[in-house]
């Protein structure tokens, strides 16, 4: 209403951000196109906007009356704004397919001061109208974010426009999904080599060789999102696992370093630990199932990992599988070290810890804020322990436990104002001693009253039949059958 001159004060004019993804939500829903609603948004000096098309119509039916015409009235609405708002630094695409190959015609000479693009759709750069006008007109862009590109020169067009910027001027880039991009890209990123401070990236398995091109070295956060089969770099591309650690560890500036459905992850991440330029505060190795790294293979970087001092968030999925007792204390010991840590989940990894896993962690890393950790047989033995961690905001067990009213009322009683606003979150609570619904109640009164925090309290699904661990030395071989502790049902879905 500001843009039209319908408000007191000219809003419009102090307008720093754009996004049109709502408008779009809003005209696609159905119950929004029925009736009053849709006629009471498009009255007054909004009626400008009631743009509408022919619906199509099926051979042998009845005309059916027109609809929006959403397209035409997103693209309607950002032109009025960005025509009245001079001082616009971020624009996102709708999730419209490529709104903006044709709207930034118009609207990039307006866009003065832009300096954020999210795109929908990366066709926008394969036009060179288009790219032209954001190298002359849009002079501050730093700052690309592309969630798609369907065409298979997508790498291309993205090399060129990204060529086609000033050197060293762009600071973040990021690609949500399939983007096609490969080697051309990682070529042109590498002109903004000594400015690109955030790199984001989903790499197709026939694209992963573009890593090996990269020579951008002052990054400060890096995410690699892999989608493919799974691919050990260091035993089957060895030249490009060394090409990639060469790079990464010339990167002394990176603080931040997430890593999607890499088996070679801790391999990638190992040099970058024992290199001491690089203090990394965020650390993330995530993955689905069957495109986990197994912990027993791993020994040098889990050890490695305690010397990382500055981590102050841990985040490690990876596949337990023949995990020993070894194993166990070299990742308990190195976690135990990292005194600045803050935020620690660990999935599947922990699926064998034992409360005195949990007891340690508690008892080393007062710094705690946000916990996520599996285990088995979990007990009330862990909550004095983790009571102390007075920064404490959200705990999630997500293993199997056995705890009590009793034991959990403790718990709440010994929380203080640090932890006020306390997330608890039981996964998976053992049937046998789970909670009634009445003392669920009793727990989450005492949480609320306390701290105003809450609780999430799910039952063990599958068959509660038991198991515990079995090591023959230190090697863990099987689980047996014990009647006080239940095990999954083998034919649960473990994943995600």
């Amino acid at each position: 209403m500001s843009a039209l001159g319908h408000t007191i004060y000219p809003y419009c004019k102090h307008l720093r951000m754009l996004d049109l993804r709502d408008l779009g939500y809003l005209l696609e829903e159905d119950k929004f196109r029925q009736g009053k609603i849709v006629r009471n948004f498009f009255s007054g000096p909004l009626a400008r906007f009631n743009l509408t098309m022919e619906a199509p119509v099926r051979q042998g039916s009845r005309n059916r009356p027109k609809r929006l015409d959403i397209r035409r009235i997103v693209v309607a609405v950002g032109d009025v704004i960005t025509e009245q708002s001079p001082l616009l630094e971020a624009l996102t695409e709708p999730i419209i397919d490529g709104l903006l190959s044709s709207a930034l015609l118009s609207w990039a000479p307006r866009l003065r001061n832009l300096r954020r693009l999210d795109l929908w759709d990366g066709s926008a750069l394969a036009d060179e109208t288009v790219s032209n006008l954001l190298h002359s007109h849009c002079p501050n862009l730093d700052a690309l974010r592309i969630y798609s590109a369907t065409s298979q020169d997508a790498d291309r067009h993205i090399a060129s426009f990204l060529n086609g910027r000033a050197p060293n001027t762009l600071t973040y880039f990021e690609c949500l999904s399939n983007c096609h991009i490969g080697v051309e890209t990682a070529i042109a990123l590498n002109t903004h080599g000594k400015s690109l401070a955030v790199l984001k990236l989903y790499l197709t398995e026939d694209k992963i060789k573009a890593l090996g091109s990269l020579r951008c070295t002052s990054l400060t956060t890096l995410a690699i999102d892999y989608s493919g089969q799974p691919d050990n770099l260091k035993e089957t591309q060895n030249d490009l696992y060394l090409e990639i650690v060469e790079w990464l560890r010339a990167c002394v500036h990176l603080r931040d370093i997430s890593l999607s459905h890499m088996i070679s992850a801790p391999d990638l991440v190992l040099p970058l630990l024992l290199t001491k330029e690089i203090q990394l505060h965020k650390l993330q190795i995530n993955s689905k199932e069957g495109m986990s790294y197994l912990v027993k293979d791993h020994h040098d970087f889990h050890q490695s990992l305690g010397q990382e001092l500055s981590l102050q968030e841990l985040s490690l999925r990876a596949d337990p599988e023949g995990l020993g007792r070894d194993d166990l204390d070299i990742l308990t010991t190195s976690i135990c070290s990292l005194s600045n840590l803050r935020h620690l989940t660990l999935t599947r990894i922990s699926d064998f810890f034992t409360d005195q896993h949990i007891q340690a962690f508690a008892s080393h890393l007062d710094n705690l804020e946000h916990i996520y950790v599996g285990g088995y047989g979990i007990s009330d033995s862990v909550w004095d322990s983790v009571a102390r961690l007075k920064s404490l905001k959200s705990l999630t067990f997500s293993g199997l436990t056995n705890f009590t009213m009793a034991g959990m009322l403790r718990f709440v009683e010994q929380l203080g104002d640090g932890n006020q606003g306390l997330m608890l979150a039981i996964d998976n609570a053992v049937n046998e001693s789970a909670l009634t619904s009445e003392e669920q109640d009793t727990v989450r009164e005492a949480l609320a009253a306390k701290v105003e925090g809450s609780l999430a309290y799910q039952l063990l699904t599958g068959k509660a039949t038991g198991s515990c661990a079995v090591y023959s030395g230190h090697q863990l071989l099987t689980l047996c059958t014990d009647p006080n502790m239940p095990k999954y049902d083998d034919t649960t879905d473990d994943s995600d």
